[in-house]
């Protein structure tokens, strides 16, 4: 079986039932893990528990959707960082599905260009944690985040 990786953001979707995505991220991930193995960097685990404050809920919730919780290597970090430096140099705001180039925030009142994260490092981890296996799959909303910064993942997403 070859593995997938599941981004935080599909899970939150699913768990909350947010209109149009939970249900059609439900049935994907069903979908996927009938032929692979859906795996989680335990970053995506501790983001989730934040979502879902019992540990008990959060991990039947893991369970119920066949998920594994993955070891992240040490390289895995500083391919990450890495990344994230170059998103940083960048800073530019960016559609999270298509990665196109958002206007600029501009200061009504000094004119002064307002730059900001759109994303954090644990992004980055998760992406590097997806490039770092075998079959570089992951699932995530954020296809226009990923396809920028880690161009090598085949990206699976609804849109």
């Amino acid at each position: 079986m070859t593995s997938i990786v599941i981004d935080t953001n599909p899970l939150v979707y699913i768990y909350n039932a947010v209109p149009g995505l939970g249900e059609k991220y439900a049935i994907l991930l069903e979908e996927l893990a009938g032929k692979n193995t859906l795996v989680i960097p335990k970053i995506v685990y501790g983001e989730l528990s934040l979502i879902l404050y019992d540990i008990e809920e959060l991990n039947t919730f893991i369970c119920d959707t066949g998920i594994v919780i993955g070891e992240i290597e040490s390289d895995t970090y500083i391919i990450a960082a890495k990344r994230w430096e170059k998103y940083n140099r960048k800073r530019v705001l960016m559609c999270h599905r298509c990665g196109k180039k958002i206007e600029k925030l501009i200061c009504r009142d000094c004119s002064y260009e307002i730059k900001i994260r759109q994303h954090i490092l644990s992004d980055f981890i998760i992406g590097a944690y997806a490039f770092q296996t075998g079959t570089q799959k992951i699932v995530t909303h954020d296809a226009g985040y990923y396809s920028t910064y880690f161009p090598e993942l085949d990206i699976i997403s609804i849109k």
